[in-house]
């Protein structure tokens, strides 16, 4: 059986068993740990900080911010509009499959005249319906 190895409080402790009986955090966090182990040049994450505790998604963020620091390409979904402020250099507003509008932090909020971004989806995603 494989080992996973957990790192949680500057601890890292081995966990033996299987995948589905682990808590939906730590389901996340053996699905992060498999997307970046190979150190891929382009990483998709799709809701990274979902079932994780405060500190835990805090980390998450942070290690999204330092590949992106370091010229990783970083796709990142969330419906989380302060992570998406604070992590993407490029914010496309997605509803129902279409891109809705597309831009930087700065340049959304001028086109748009608010400053906060979940005002500036809940006022595109509205202008469509």
């Amino acid at each position: 059986m494989p080992q996973v190895l957990i790192r949680g409080n500057q601890n890292i402790e081995p966990a033996f068993g299987r995948c589905e009986k682990l808590s939906t955090g730590m389901k996340q966090k053996v699905s992060i740990a498999r997307t970046i182990v190979h150190d891929p040049p382009v990483m998709i994450f799709d809701e990274p900080t979902v079932g994780l505790d405060v500190m835990t998604a805090r980390t998450i963020v942070h290690f999204v911010r330092e590949c992106r620091d370091r010229g990783k390409t970083v796709i990142f979904s969330t419906h989380v509009m302060s992570e998406a402020e604070k992590l993407c250099d490029t914010i496309g507003i997605i509803h129902n499959g279409k891109l809705l509008a597309e831009g930087t932090l700065a340049e959304l909020r001028a086109r748009f005249g608010l400053e906060d971004l979940e005002d500036i989806f809940v006022k595109v995603v509205e202008g469509t319906e």
